[in-house]
């Protein structure tokens, strides 16, 4: 079998293409790929690269207790679209998370899809299957004949959830989107790419983000200490 590369934070930022599809693994401060999302914020401010990314969130990435998350790449031009199924929150009193800034600016299109239907989809593209059929978020927030999950006017102008009718019943559909690389965290790993997890406080959903993303042919990208 090929042997993973051991890389810098740096190095492992280098990887990521302009307008890829990335699946962060977090659960606000938990588990959060901070080093790696740093990283990708500082090529971008070096170099102007990785642009156009779309990143897949189903659970927020960082918070506002000093885990900046997806505030390090929340910048006009690296960042182009957000799927997540919760955002980084804390205190009301203090200034908003830089992506807040930037969903209720409008400045990209971003949505709030149920974190289960979201772990869906990476199984769905995992298995390179058309999209996931649910009844979860039917008349609420979610359905298209409301929000349809969205959280400003450029996401409602680009609806990602449709109404369906199928097998004499109605559904929610949201087509599969294929992650090209998943940034996740653990402790430890071996020389083969084995990871370990004895001091997360979870495991968060990677290998379903790993799974989506190596039967697709993309990197994985693994933070450990």
């Amino acid at each position: 079998m090929a042997f993973p590369k051991v890389l810098t934070a740096d190095e492992a930022a280098g990887l990521i293409p302009d307008g890829a599809v990335v699946t962060v693994s977090s659960s606000s401060g938990l588990g959060c790929p901070d080093a790696v999302l740093a990283a990708i914020g500082r090529r971008f401010d070096t170099t102007g690269h990785p642009r156009g990314l779309t990143t897949l969130h189903p659970i927020a990435a960082g918070d506002m207790w000093g885990i900046d998350g997806i505030d390090h790449i929340a910048k006009d031009g690296c960042l182009a679209r957000v799927l997540a199924g919760s955002y980084p929150s804390g205190p009301s009193n203090r200034e908003p998370p830089k992506i807040w800034q930037m969903v209720t600016g409008d400045r990209l299109p971003a949505y709030n899809i149920p974190s289960g239907i979201l772990f869906d989809m990476h199984r769905e593209a995992a298995a390179k299957r058309p999209g996931v059929l649910t009844k979860v978020g039917l008349d609420t927030f979610v359905d298209p004949e409301r929000e349809g999950c969205a959280m400003n006017a450029r996401a409602a102008a680009d609806p990602i959830v449709k109404k369906i009718e199928f097998a004499g019943d109605t559904w929610l559909y949201f087509p599969a989107i294929t992650p090209k690389v998943a940034i996740i965290r653990a402790t430890t790993a071996d020389e083969r790419g084995n990871l370990s997890y004895e001091h997360e406080g979870g495991y968060l959903g990677p290998l379903d983000q790993a799974l989506a993303v190596r039967n697709n042919g993309g990197i994985v990208i693994a933070q450990v200490k």
